[in-house]
């Protein structure tokens, strides 16, 4: 099973995912570039192969997870093979060490034209070397002497985030809502699915703050599993919700839907048939009470769905939720 996606709910709200690669038969490193890769490979040395994670690294991996957003594999093996007891890609990685102490591990895939960087991880003692941009430097070296042509570093958000970081190794394309490679100088996040879904959720938010309607803010981190199917039933797919209403576990709320781009009134409840998909643990901001929804949920009815707002509004108002005080 293989998919991508484009959205992602993190701590702070819906992010849209802009993918992107460089070109390495274009590349040349910066004179800070060399100047960084100088310095640690006179400090470190460096060995580069199949990947092989050990408790060594492990123990890398465990220092790390405290700064990962969203979903955590719990350990590096289950990153790297998704949980499954081997993988089909050809993973390599990159270890640098202080003497025989291990400092930094990186991994990327190979293919026949491409590489992708999968993860860097660096012992926190050894912050000031910036050893996940030196390794990630030394990802681009490797592909370029091995000849090949594109060197993808995963992705960055459509707002300014932590992970810009990447864009400062050189000029990157980013894959475009067309499905094209266009230049990232001339992205605009205002095109991306999460804006979309973020208008669209603030122009539900004022609406139904207008017409007094009363809800509870609701990000739903697990709203991609609706989209890994077939199933035999229907999942959330929104990653953003207004709770209306809680009655023994079933929930009425009123949200955006990504693909269909419409909105849509729903009645939804837990379901624990399928939990064993969720395998991941989450990160500090996700498992905070209150905004974050952490369990799994189903569609059990589709009450009404249009792609125009004051349509849905006006279906509220007639069902009498405009009168919270007639709600009971």
């Amino acid at each position: 099973m293989l998919y991508k996606v484009d959205l992602l709910c993190i701590e702070s709200g819906i992010f849209g995912v802009v993918n992107i690669r460089m070109n390495l038969e274009r590349f040349a490193f910066k004179r800070s570039q060399r100047k960084r890769m100088s310095r640690c490979d006179r400090a470190f040395s460096v060995s580069i192969g199949t990947a092989k994670p050990d408790a060594e690294k492990e123990a890398l991996y465990s220092l790390h997870k405290d700064r990962f957003k969203g979903f955590i594999h719990p350990t590096l093996n289950e990153y790297l093979t998704s949980g499954f007891h081997q993988t089909v890609f050809d993973t390599r990685e990159i270890c640098v060490y202080d003497g025989d102490k291990l400092v930094a591990v990186s991994y990327f895939d190979i293919g026949e034209q491409s590489m992708a960087s999968l993860i860097g991880l660096q012992h926190p003692d050894y912050s000031h070397y910036g050893l996940g941009i030196y390794t990630m430097l030394k990802e681009i070296e490797f592909g370029r002497s091995a000849g090949f042509k594109w060197y993808y570093p995963g992705y960055v958000l459509d707002l300014p985030s932590d992970f810009d970081y990447k864009l400062s190794l050189g000029d990157f394309e980013y894959y475009t809502p067309t499905k094209r490679w266009g230049s990232h100088h001339r992205f605009d996040p205002s095109e991306t699915t999460g804006a979309r879904v973020r208008s669209a959720m603030e122009a539900l938010h004022q609406g139904l703050s207008r017409i007094g309607i009363e809800f509870q803010d609701r990000y739903y981190p697990y709203f991609s599993l609706g989209y890994m199917a077939p199933w035999q039933m229907e999942f959330l797919t929104a990653p953003h919700f207004f709770e209306l209403a809680e009655v023994e576990g079933r929930r009425l709320i009123v949200g955006y839907e990504p693909v269909k781009r419409d909105y849509r009134l729903m009645d939804v409840g837990l379901t624990e048939d399928f939990n064993h998909l969720v395998r991941m643990d989450h990160s500090a901001g996700l498992a905070s009470e209150g905004t974050h929804f952490m369990d799994m949920l189903q569609v059990r009815r589709l009450l009404f769905q249009t792609k125009d707002l004051d349509v849905m509004l006006q279906h509220l108002v007639s069902r009498g939720w405009s009168r919270p005080e007639d709600m009971s």
